[in-house]
This record gives structure tokens, C-alpha cells and sequence, in this order.
């Protein structure tokens, strides 16, 4: 299946900190466009950026889906996936919609992160995808939800008034080094798959987008199960967070393509399943 991602790249800067600076960035005369700090305290990254890329027009994407669809494939009918970011939310709606008429066969996912959105508009998005990534952050920072289990509640009691039942197949929210929590919407429970605990994290920038690009790479084989997929993305972002960069062991690597051959969903996947 080939994966489409629609988003935006940056180049970023990462200067490696022993802690957290106290005092003023400012004094040091530091250029503040597009900055990352990574401590070696905690593995943590504090991101400082400037916001002047200009964001994908609707008919930019249109175009390159034309030429995608061609590119990668003449049977008009083969598997195609494509990932949003949660940004610009009123255009990647307008993006989504598209998608669907383009390609009713393509699945698609999104992303909720970007605390500058509201909810009304994120929801609203998340009704149109087939697979939606939600961090507890935007939960507990736009909706006011302190836990996935609470958030789940509100979803299978139609708290929103939304239409979750014409595309979305699961609600996935990556919870820190609690792992992930997940609710299958053909489903009435949450599952819960935790993550191996680090003695020490040492570099964290990039763990969601690894935990991310990783449960796509399972779903997108058509067959592997939703909870195999994403243990082994929380794998992948465990290791990500002991490490620096994304160069990942070749040993693990074998072992995640190998975990991701599984094709009977009653195999052993590591969840926890509660009721809401």
C-alpha cells in the first residue's frame, strides 16, 4: 500500500542542553526561528519556532494527487493510504473531502496535536478519517480531558453530536511512557497496551511521529491487527526515546517486520481491555 503524508517539513536545530535554561534565551542572543533544546536531565525537547511556511493550498494538494495516484500506481483501485496533519483545519478538511471522491478506496488517518486549533474544528476533522491519533495534550489542554478513558466515554455517548460511524474505525491516543490507549469503534471497550519503562530517556524529539509513521506501517499491510500494530509502535518510540537520532538496532527492526507478519487478530498483542 503506498502511504501519502500531507503535512509540513522543517529543517529543524537541536542544541543539546544539560537542563532546562532558567534564565533568559534572549541574553544569550540564541536564534529563535526555529529552535529545539533537548535536555539531557530528562530526554525532553522544548520546541521554539517561527510560524512563516506557508501552509499546502487545497488546489497544490489536488494537483499533486493527480500526479500521485499515477506515479504510484495505473490500477486506480489499489490501496492507497493518506496521512494529515492536524493543522490549517478548515483546508485539510476540504483536503479530506477530496480524498474521499478522488479515492474512495484510500484510507486515511489524522493527526490531533496542534494546541492552536479548537476542538469543534478538530472533531469536525476527525469525523471524516478512518484512523484518528489524538494527544493527551490537546485533550487536556483544548477539550479539558484529563484521562483517554474519560475521553472515550464521551465518544460512545455522542457527547459531541458528531457522526463517528460513517468512517472512523479507532481512536488511538499515545499517552507517554504509559503507552497507548485505543478504542475500536466496531467495539464497546478501550484497550490499553503499555509501554517498557526507560531507566532514562535520553533523546525524546521525534517519539510521537515514530509512534505514528510506525502504526501506519502495520495498518497499512491490510492485515495486521490494530493492537499488534500498535505495540510495535510503541516499541518503536520506547527505542526512539533511549536513543539519540532515528537510526534504530537492526535487531529490532527484524524483530518489528517479523511481529507485523501476524495475521490472526486473536493472537497475543500485549492489550489490556477495560470496559468504559
Amino acid at each position: 500500500m503506498e502511504v501519502i503524508a500531507v503535512g509540513t517539513a522543517a529543517i529543524d536545530v537541536v542544541h543539546e542542553v544539560a537542563a532546562y535554561p532558567q534564565g533568559s534565551l534572549r541574553l544569550f542572543v540564541l536564534p529563535m526561528r526555529l529552535y529545539i533544546l533537548s535536555s539531557r536531565e530528562t530526554g525532553s525537547r522544548t520546541i521554539i519556532h517561527s510560524r512563516s511556511i506557508a501552509e499546502l493550498g487545497v488546489e497544490a494538494f489536488k494537483t499533486q494527487v493527480a500526479r500521485s495516484l499515477v506515479k504510484f500506481r495505473q490500477d486506480m483501485n489499489a490501496a492507497v493510504w493518506f496521512h494529515f496533519e492536524g493543522r490549517n483545519m478548515e483546508t485539510v478538511r476540504e483536503m479530506i473531502l477530496h480524498v474521499r471522491e478522488a479515492a474512495p478506496q484510500a484510507k486515511i488517518s489524522v493527526e490531533i496535536e496542534f494546541p492552536r486549533y479548537p476542538w469543534h474544528l478538530a472533531r469536525t476533522l476527525a469525523s471524516l478519517a478512518d484512523y484518528v491519533f489524538i494527544s493527551k495534550d490537546y485533550l487536556r489542554d483544548n477539550v479539558n480531558i484529563l484521562s483517554a478513558q474519560e475521553f472515550f466515554n464521551r465518544i460512545q455517548t455522542n457527547h459531541w453530536d458528531e457522526d463517528w460511524n460513517q468512517w472512523v474505525k479507532a481512536f488511538i491516543c499515545p499517552w507517554g511512557s504509559e503507552g497507548v490507549y485505543y478504542l475500536e469503534t466496531s467495539g464497546a471497550n478501550t484497550h490499553h497496551i503499555p509501554a517498557a519503562q526507560l531507566g532514562k530517556v535520553v533523546e525524546s524529539n521525534g517519539a510521537g511521529d515514530s509512534f505514528i509513521g510506525a502504526s501506519i506501517a502495520g495498518l497499512s499491510r491490510g492485515y495486521v491487527p490494530l493492537g499488534v500494530a500498535l505495540k510495535v509502535a510503541c516499541e518503536v518510540a520506547t527505542v526512539k526515546c533511549s536513543q539519540h537520532g532515528f537510526k534504530l538496532p537492526m535487531e529490532k527492526i527484524l524483530k518489528w517486520q517479523h511481529d507485523l507478519t501476524l495475521k490472526n487478530p486473536d493472537e497475543e498483542d500485549g492489550a489490556k481491555t477495560f470496559a468504559c
